[in-house]
């Protein structure tokens, strides 16, 4: 039944709007702690599109990192979850892309080939493309491969970014989302960019540098909250 009411396009707008708005109400009640901003700042000032790298789990809060008015689209799974987190970024300013780049270059793979050449596309169009490099299934904080061959492939760098809440409800999911409380001290890191446009390294040994990263980030933001 549950399943039944998620797919509801009505129900899925309804609750579209609410989630909108209460995370509207966490960031106006919340003391916002903002560290390297200018990480971001960089690339938006010069209009130069990247990729934007959080983990799954702190997806329903990013959009509220990215306070720009320039044009930033997110890779959302086509799973009925993604429908109502779709109409939830909508809100935001964000636009969202269907699919994974989940192992795009195999063959029998099609539908993740279809969206990372949508995301190449966007990329070398001046648009900035969101990624949890985690998803759509985990496993949880470990990067897949999709997200460096969608750099090394469009020659964009990839921009880390992390959120720690001191408040927060931990949901019983593969990737233990996250949902923050109002009237939270909530931490935002930005970690340097990281370009994988040149070099001979592996993939997995870039997986493993990005990795490392993101989860550094993670810690530092989650530190004495």
């Amino acid at each position: 039944m549950l399943k039944n009411i998620s797919s509801n396009r009505k129900v899925q707008k309804i609750i579209a709007l609410l989630a909108s708005a209460y995370l509207k109400l966490v960031y106006s009640t919340s003391r916002i702690e903002l560290i390297g901003r200018n990480k971001i700042e960089i690339f938006l000032n010069k209009k130069e599109s990247f990729i934007y790298s959080f983990w799954h789990d702190q997806l329903l809060f990013c959009p509220l990192t990215w306070q720009s008015t320039e044009i930033i689209k997110v890779l959302i799974s086509k799973h009925r979850d993604g429908d109502i987190i779709t109409k939830v970024i909508d809100k935001f300013g964000f636009k969202a892309i269907r699919g994974s780049t989940h192992k795009p270059s195999k063959t029998k793979n099609k539908g993740s080939l279809v969206s990372a050449r949508q995301v190449i596309k966007s990329l070398q169009n001046g648009i900035s493309i969101g990624i949890a490099p985690d998803g759509p299934k985990g496993p949880r904080h470990e990067v897949s491969d999709g997200i460096i061959q969608i750099s090394k492939l469009s020659r964009k760098s990839i921009l880390p970014v992390a959120i720690g809440f001191q408040k927060k409800w931990v949901l019983n999911t593969w990737d233990q989302f996250i949902i923050p409380r109002p009237f939270n001290n909530i931490r935002i890191i930005w970690g340097n960019p990281i370009n994988f446009k040149s070099g001979t390294k592996k993939v997995d040994d870039l997986k493993i540098q990005l990795e490392k990263k993101m989860n550094q980030l993670t810690k530092e933001a989650n530190k004495n909250l």
